[in-house]
């Protein structure tokens, strides 16, 4: 049994490896910072061998998500960014108040590159860390400045030589499979929390959507062109980029189906209806899992698996449409809307099989990019679109860079002035802890403190190791690996790699000393509390602030995505980008919430969350009425009942009695765009009409909590 559970542990890391590749940048982490070390060891240049790789650790911190042309501007910039705060921080060192004035300059920066997320936060840490481990080493001299500058332009070229050797040799389209695959395995993920909480209004359940809708906004990152806007002469990404769509109605689909299962009663249900049932919710599953593996693999052993439960899905919904039900009961009602809505979701599942193999055979890099392509690369209007999104400021923005880049300037002012040995770890530790939001700052120093301590103490005790046997350095090179790998799953697990790695890195050949140990505990423990204390004192940016106004955000964007839905001079066809736009300001405010909870003094927690989760589940209904539209029949009539109207309106009121209770939210009860001649083009099918109805219940439970919220 235990080589069973062995080999199954193996196939999950090796698929987990597949959809995000941490092992392998672990692996590139080590390749560019141990062979160095090994250089300098045979050479006994060990010194210059340990800021070769330090520079080479701070470049390879630049995660390659992206394009070969993506990645490679990256890599490049890391490098150079790495190189210039390096000697920077070397032409500082020493002088008290030029140092501290580029630590404000360089923390304010680095900062910024951290506000943009995945795509810059490698990109500060090459800022912060060049500038604050070189400004603690200073130089003697021109010649030695020029030997630094020697060294750290090797460590910064040689992570780019491997990083664009890697990069050559990948499929060209595989870092867009890669992020649709991740799609695919959120909506499986969704899919499998709602059938074991048995309906879509558990608080599990929304945090599984709104993973879907994080792994839809990070493609988006790198992948910013929906389908409709892809050139379809580029076949392989048109043919992604409407994948990527499919997966968002299957997501829609999906939740649609948890819907009507809270109104299920499971165990009410025939035996036979019950197990074929659940059987077909597993199949589906199942289904959505294998495709994901087979757009990052291509196999076609993937494709037989997904194709053939795709198959199985049929046979058990065919099976459940001819189980003998009652009519008219809102429990069988609910079970054949759950056929239609499989039925329709095996259709996107085939459709996208189809569209994996409509893109064609996926070549390497070096054989798609011509030379003039590649010289192409770095045009100036990259930089320029980079630029102006570095340079966006706004008010959260700001006060985090402001408030990161004036604590960091207090640790450096702290550890110069007292010429605290190893002092360094102070500011590194600001800059590492610190966050946008009071109560992500403190999570992050705690496990910064336990990990850092547990780091130091271990990484200490290690030189007690025999020297010959080259323990030391077999556990820096795994250190570059694992350090990576937790980065992710456990902050607390990879700081302490992280500063074992760095223990070992700047005292390779050094003995045990009790009393650097002390001064890095110290230091680090300092740099958290600081980072702490300036969240509370210095620009603080708490959620009890934020949050209503995410909340009124993602509100006026229902508000929004309602109008164009039922008063539009025409029928709209890119409704997915509607969608889109309001499951992310419902992304944002969910995110908000988590934070305020976690804050001292937060109140009305129970009344904000009925808000948020009621105000999804209006998104939701919004969806379902789409999806339906895009069932309906073209010889429809283009009026709406008078019933249909009705609602429309009632809805239509009910916005505007949530709005009007915010602040700066205000609407006229008369509305915009809503008279009678921009009512829907067609008529409300029984499903959207069904829709339509409970978007109304929603509505009205929303302007009731809204209201009690406004009097709080």
């Amino acid at each position: 049994m235990s080589y069973i559970d062995s080999y199954k542990r193996l196939a999950k890391l090796i698929q987990n490896e597949s959809f995000e590749p941490m092992i392998s940048w672990g692996l590139r982490m080590a390749l560019s910072g141990t062979l160095p070390v090994i250089w300098g060891l045979s050479t006994g240049n060990l010194n210059d061998a340990i800021w070769i790789t330090l520079t080479a650790e701070a470049v390879t911190w630049v995660e390659m998500k992206g394009s070969f042309s993506w990645r490679l501007r990256t890599l490049l910039l890391g490098a150079v960014l790495a190189i210039f705060f390096a000697m920077l921080g070397t032409a500082t060192a020493g002088i008290l108040w030029i140092s501290l004035l580029c630590m404000l300059g360089t923390g304010f920066f680095a900062t910024l590159l951290k506000s943009m997320g995945d795509r810059a936060s490698g990109l500060a840490l090459c800022v912060y860390l060049m500038f604050i481990i070189c400004n603690g080493f200073p130089v003697a001299g021109y010649a030695q400045l020029q030997h630094r500058f020697a060294l750290v332009s090797i460590g910064g070229a040689w992570p780019v030589v491997v990083g664009v050797f890697i990069s050559l040799l990948m499929p060209a389209g595989e870092p867009f499979r890669r992020q649709i695959a991740l799609i695919w395995r959120s909506i499986a993920e969704l899919a499998d929390t709602i059938a074991q909480n048995k309906g879509g209004r558990h608080s599990e359940v929304y945090v599984r959507e709104k993973d879907v809708r994080t792994a839809i906004d990070n493609s988006y990152q790198f992948y910013g062109k929906m389908a409709h806007q892809v050139n379809q002469k580029d076949n392989r990404h048109y043919q992604l980029a409407v994948l990527r769509k499919v997966a968002g109605l299957v997501s829609v689909n999906v939740l649609a189906m948890g819907e009507e299962l809270e109104h299920i009663a499971i165990s009410e249900l025939d035996e036979a209806l019950r197990i074929k049932t659940g059987t077909a919710f597993n199949i589906m599953i199942e289904a959505i899992n294998r495709i994901s593996v087979f757009v990052i693999t291509l196999k076609p052993e993937e494709k037989l698996l997904a194709v053939s439960q795709i198959n199985r899905l049929k046979k058990f919904n065919d099976m459940i449409r001819q189980f003998p039900l009652q009519q008219n009961t809102q429990q069988n009602i609910s079970i054949k809307r759950i056929i239609q809505l499989t039925d329709r979701t095996i259709r996107l599942l085939e459709n996208a099989i189809q569209r994996i193999d409509n893109m064609g055979t996926d070549v390497p890099v070096y054989q798609s990019y011509s030379f003039i392509k590649t010289l192409f690369v770095l045009r100036p209007k990259y930089m320029l679109r980079n630029l102006q999104l570095l340079f966006n400021f706004n008010t959260l923005t700001t006060r985090y860079a402001i408030r990161s880049a004036i604590a960091a300037t207090v640790a450096m002012a702290v550890y110069m002035v007292f010429h605290i040995d190893h002092g360094y770890w102070l500011p590194f530790t600001v800059m590492i802890v610190i966050q946008p939001y009071f109560g992500a700052t403190l999570k992050k120093a705690i496990d910064r403190i336990i990990g850092t301590l547990a780091g130091g103490i271990i990484g200490s005790l290690i030189f007690l190791l025999p020297v010959g046997l080259h323990i030391k350095e077999v556990i820096l090179f795994l250190s570059f690996i694992f350090m990576v790998y937790y980065i992710r799953k456990n902050y607390a697990v990879a700081v302490f790699i992280v500063t074992l790695n760095l223990v070992l890195l700047f005292n390779i050949e050094a003995a045990f000393s009790n009393t650097l140990m002390v001064y890095r505990a110290l230091c680090t423990t300092g740099g958290a509390m600081l980072a702490i204390f300036s969240g509370f004192a210095l620009l603080p940016d708490w959620d009890k602030k934020w949050l209503p106004a995410h909340l009124a955000a993602a509100l006026r964007n229902n508000y929004s995505y309602f109008l164009a839905t039922f008063y539009s001079a025409a029928p709209v066809n890119n409704w997915t980008k509607l969608k889109r736009l309001s499951e992310s300001n419902n992304s944002d405010v969910f995110d908000s919430f988590n934070r305020y909870i976690t804050e001292p003094g937060s109140k009305n927690t129970e009344l904000y969350y009925s808000i948020i989760t009621t105000n999804v589940r209006t998104t939701r209904n919004l969806n379902n009425i789409h999806l339906e539209q895009d069932e309906t029949k073209k010889d429809q009539t283009k009026t709406t009942t008078l019933l249909q109207q009705k609602r429309i309106l009632e809805c239509h009121s009910y916005f505007t009695l949530i709005l009007n209770n915010l602040p700066g939210s205000a609407i006229s009860d008369s509305g915009e765009n809503t008279n009678d001649n921009n009512l829907p083009s067609i008529t409300l099918n029984e499903a959207q009409m069904h829709s339509l109805e409970k978007l109304a219940i929603e509505l009205k439970t929303l302007s009731e909590d809204v209201k009690l919220l406004a009097k709080s």
